[in-house]
């Protein structure tokens, strides 16, 4: 697992937590803080000053390329497998547009920069066309969500092999909660703005053989619905055999771990997920998982969870 941003280090203290027995879990490439401007949709925004307190570089936010390189040195410090940041406003941010750019191109080659001399690699948060397309020349290893993307986008992510994460599910959220009024004014307006758009770009994007990685955005709808993605990408234009691989070999190929994730091969983890049935004939399958083990350990049999001892 992917986690893009977490406050207060929390997910990297579940990811060492997990590595070092003390409880079950997966695997996790932590992010720290995510990195963006003042303002924008990785900062605290909409609270009054004083509920609020001013986030610094400490708390991933910057203003101009050396807060943005010291901003990604301080969670690489603090144990960040990957760097997350928002390179445009999101849907449930508020005082911002959805599509707006809020980090310069040179801040997020700055980010970059700092990334790659740490093997870091980079994820953008990113939905308006602009913001996409600079990110892409800035050199991050993927756009998640995508909303916006236009030939330009899809030629350079092509050119540079930039993966998209398209996040169906966050999409298909916000937007059903716009509809049953359970978003604020301002942030229901956004996610129906999107909504459209999200889905003609995910389509362009498989139709133009952009490398497509799984990724859901859990926590915006409930956790352990994740499967739901599969669903939704074949709906989207994917072949079942295609969503799944976005979720094994391309998603390995993301995280740079293609040599030990991904495969069920010699000199892999034994990694595997099973469901009962054919997903190639009927991705919803992915839904009801019968099977889980983990490095060769199996922690969920015939539907049922097993207990594993604490340190196995």
């Amino acid at each position: 697992m992917r986690n893009v941003g977490s406050d207060e280090w929390a997910d990297i203290a579940l990811r060492d937590a997990i590595n070092n027995g003390l409880v079950p879990g997966p695997r996790i490439l932590a992010a720290g803080f995510s990195i963006g401007s003042t303002g924008g949709h990785c900062d605290t925004n909409g609270y009054r000053p004083d509920r609020y307190p001013h986030r610094g570089v400490e708390q991933g936010i910057a203003n101009g390329a050396d807060e943005a390189m010291a901003a990604v040195r301080h969670q690489v410090k603090y144990g960040a497998d990957v760097i997350k940041i928002c390179a445009t406003g999101g849907v449930l941010s508020a005082g911002d547009a959805v599509g707006v750019q809020q980090l310069t191109e040179e801040e997020m080659r700055a980010i970059v920069r700092a990334a790659t001399m740490a093997e870091r690699k980079v994820a953008a948060h990113a939905h308006g066309t602009e913001g996409i397309k600079a990110a892409i020349r800035a050199g991050v290893a993927s756009i998640d969500h995508g909303a916006m993307l236009d030939d330009e986008a899809i030629r350079l992510m092509k050119e540079r092999g930039t993966f998209l994460v398209p996040t169906r599910m966050a999409f298909e959220s916000v937007a059903r909660g716009a509809r049953e009024g359970k978003l604020a004014p301002w942030a229901a307006t956004k996610a129906l703005q999107v909504e459209e758009a999200a889905r003609a770009s995910f389509a362009a994007a498989v139709r133009a053989g952009v490398n497509i990685a799984f990724g859901t955005d859990a926590g915006v709808f409930p956790h352990g619905e994740n499967a739901e993605e599969f669903v939704l990408m074949v709906r989207g234009g994917m072949t079942p055999a295609q969503a799944i691989r976005s979720a094994t070999v391309d998603a390995a190929r993301l995280l740079g771990r293609e040599a030990e994730l991904g495969r069920i091969a010699p000199g892999y983890y034994a990694d595997i997920v099973a469901v009962r049935g054919d997903p190639l004939a009927d991705v919803s399958l992915l839904r009801q998982v019968a099977f889980v083990m983990k490095g060769g350990v199996v922690y969920k049999q015939d539907g049922a969870e097993v207990q594993v001892a604490v340190g196995q």
